[in-house]
């Protein structure tokens, strides 16, 4: 992993975000792109800059953020982490669309309950429009009590042969994190039911080409899929919940769109979203 990107709001829940991508930075290696957009009354990018010194309050606001920023630079640099910071002026969805596209990270981490200037970005609709367009994974976090941590990861599937590689890329992030015990679920509802047999060598075929240690294989009945998902990851006191989505498309087969947003909306539990 070379680069997170975080997007700050300067609120409690930034800093929740923030502390988590210290602990993944520190445990990959990774550098760290602060991002901020900056709502202002006027088009401020395009505007030369001899006429930036027309809007001098305008200005100053931007001159308190960019030290804001710089002084998350700073206190990523004293936890002995590589890290810049970007101020936009777009929309906020906008903006992070855009660094996604042009720059080359390898994860974002999202708190969504910001309370100031991205607010739009890190609630509702727009958090649920980036783990959907998004070509990297989302990590999304709520605040906690202590240390982040990713001890014990839940990774909730449907078993479909193009959601691999995303479980290939969990077994690398929680190997990373020195995760010491990894749970594949798999959540049967009255509306896809299967027999035991046939879900078990499904899983297990699933997992074949790969190697983790402690790496369990589950099957879980419930009536829905998110509540499914939540109790058994309370049931094995899971730090973290991972899943496989299809972007616009929602997840596979077995898990419809919904599903990441209610699981980040309605749970305490971060929650890792891979692309397929």
């Amino acid at each position: 992993m070379n680069s997170i990107l975080l997007p700050v709001d300067f609120s409690d829940c930034s800093e929740v975000a923030m502390e988590t991508a210290f602990v993944v930075a520190k445990k990959t290696g990774a550098r760290i792109v602060f991002l901020h957009s900056l709502n202002l009354p006027i088009t401020w990018s395009p505007l030369p800059e001899d006429f930036e010194n027309f809007y001098p309050e305008v200005q100053k606001q931007i001159d308190e953020v960019n030290n804001q920023l710089a002084g998350l630079v700073e206190i990523a640099e004293k936890r002995g982490l590589s890290a810049s910071h970007v101020l936009t002026f777009d929309d906020s969805f906008g903006d992070i669309s855009k660094a996604l596209e042009e720059k080359n990270h390898d994860l974002v981490v999202l708190c969504p309950h910001g309370r100031k200037g991205m607010d739009k970005l890190l609630l509702g609709s727009v958090t649920e429009k980036i783990m959907r367009v998004a070509k990297i994974p989302v990590l999304v976090v709520k605040k906690q009590e202590g240390k982040p941590r990713f001890k014990t990861i839940v990774f909730a599937s449907g078993l479909e042969e193009d959601t691999r590689p995303a479980f290939g890329q969990l077994l690398k992030f929680a190997k990373a994190m020195g995760s010491k015990n990894l749970h594949l679920v798999e959540i049967t509802t009255p509306n896809n039911f299967k027999p035991t047999r046939e879900i078990r060598e499904k899983m297990e075929a699933f997992v074949a080409p790969f190697n983790f240690k402690n790496l369990q294989l589950h099957h879980y009945n419930h009536y829905n899929v998110e509540s499914g998902i939540v109790e058994f990851a309370h049931t094995v006191k899971a730090d973290l919940i991972a899943l496989a989505t299809h972007g616009r498309s929602g997840l596979s087969n077995l898990f419809i769109e919904s599903i990441p947003e209610n699981l980040v909306k309605y749970s305490a539990f971060p929650v890792l979203s891979i692309r397929v």
